[in-house]
């Protein structure tokens, strides 16, 4: 990260010196915002100790207004445990060495130029192999830089590298360590939408020397209003280059269809492996078929997963901000062993600043070597 830290020392020094005043502005201008955070988990695995346990924390962001372009911006995220520390098939809450942590796990400058926007330092980023995964106390956060760039009519452009992690997903979730040692990752993207209802995208990540060295993914979505239907259908594909096995080629279709006055939605999905064992990356990963545990990397080489769903949106009632939905996931190995997850989740916002969310999830993992049990989250979350 000292590359990041002297880029970003050395703009901080350029915009201090362009006027006092403006520098006061800016800070007296900032946007401060974020959230509070309650959580509860219970892991019930099969023929041992249910184990359960909450945590309160939250997140702190608060960004300058832009000087010269020139912005700074930092958020602070804290977890505090409540209960036991055994977090054995649980999404951590605690850290890794004490039950309640604070991290800086923004610390940016970001410098806009046209249209094109430069971040430097920690930050939250979303790409498909890279992202926040919000499924926990504190999300993925990672030290990076970030150039997008939207001079292309219906094009974004995207190029970057990153160099720590920290988070939910990460080797260490309170501190940030070093992605890929000391070659890190370096991307590029790009997303085009030229046409109405349709994106298409593509990305290429490099992790030079690592056991998967290189990334290429492409994927299409569509989404149109037919008369009270809503359809949607996507297609993607990766190629995972192994440094000194066999490749993997990852496949993936899915499709939806929501029934208009009666907030329906019904949809599937389906992954399949080729040649090697998929890697979703560092986050949730961006393969179609993939559920809250159980996701296209645990069936190892030539796996396959299919996933299936229904969504219910409570406004079609008049009860607005409440969703509810019902899934099933099945992987399927090489050997044709199977193991699967059933999903039901509720989400109701009560307003603008509050949320509840529950996720209760029935795990068959034993043929794939994950937990076989019954995990249940809940969170609570307010906006300000």
């Amino acid at each position: 990260m000292k590359n990041i830290t002297r880029s970003t020392a050395s703009l901080m020094i350029m915009t201090i010196g362009i006027n006092a005043n403006t520098i006061t502005d800016a800070f007296e201008k900032a946007t401060v915002n974020g959230y509070i955070r309650a959580a509860y988990q219970m892991h019930d695995l099969k023929e041992e100790k249910l184990q359960k346990h909450g945590a309160v924390g939250g997140k702190l962001h608060i960004e300058t207004a832009p000087v010269a372009g020139i912005s700074l911006g930092s958020s602070f995220y804290t977890s505090s445990l409540l209960g036991s520390a055994d977090s054995r098939g649980l999404i951590p809450f605690r850290g890794e060495s004490s039950n309640s942590y604070t991290i800086l796990g923004e610390a940016y400058l970001k410098a806009l130029w046209g249209k094109s926007t430069l971040t430097l330092g920690r930050q939250e980023i979303e790409t498909p192999f890279a992202q926040v995964d919000d499924i926990g106390m504190v999300p993925n956060t990672f030290e990076a830089y970030m150039l997008e760039n939207r001079d292309i009519p219906d094009t974004t452009l995207y190029a970057g590298q990153i160099q720590k992690m920290a988070g939910v997903d990460a080797e260490v979730v309170e501190a940030f360590t070093p992605l890929n040692g000391s070659h890190n990752m370096q991307l590029l993207g790009a997303t085009w939408e030229g046409i109405p209802d349709l994106t298409l995208s593509t990305w290429y990540y490099r992790l030079k020397d690592a056991e998967i060295d290189s990334i290429a993914y492409i994927e299409a979505t569509y989404e149109t209003d037919l008369d009270a239907l809503h359809l949607s259908t996507g297609l993607q594909y990766a190629k995972e280059t192994y440094l000194t096995d066999k490749d993997a080629s990852v496949y993936g279709v899915s499709g939806g269809v929501g029934y208009g006055d009666t907030g329906v939605t019904l949809r599937a999905a389906y992954n399949k492996a080729r040649g090697n064992t998929a890697f979703s990356g560092f986050g949730g990963g961006p393969f179609f078929s993939n559920s809250d545990y159980l996701i296209i990397d645990n069936a190892d080489k030539e796996g396959s997963q299919r996933w299936v769903g229904m969504e219910w949106d409570g406004g079609s009632v008049g009860i607005e901000g409440l969703t509810v939905s019902l899934s099933k996931a099945t992987l399927k190995t090489e050997n044709n062993l199977k193991a699967t997850e059933v999903d039901f989740d509720i989400s109701y916002e009560i307003n603008d600043q509050m949320e509840v969310h529950m996720i209760s999830s029935d795990i068959d993992g034993a043929n794939v070597g994950e937990d076989t049990a019954k995990h249940l989250r809940v969170f609570g979350n307010y906006r300000f």
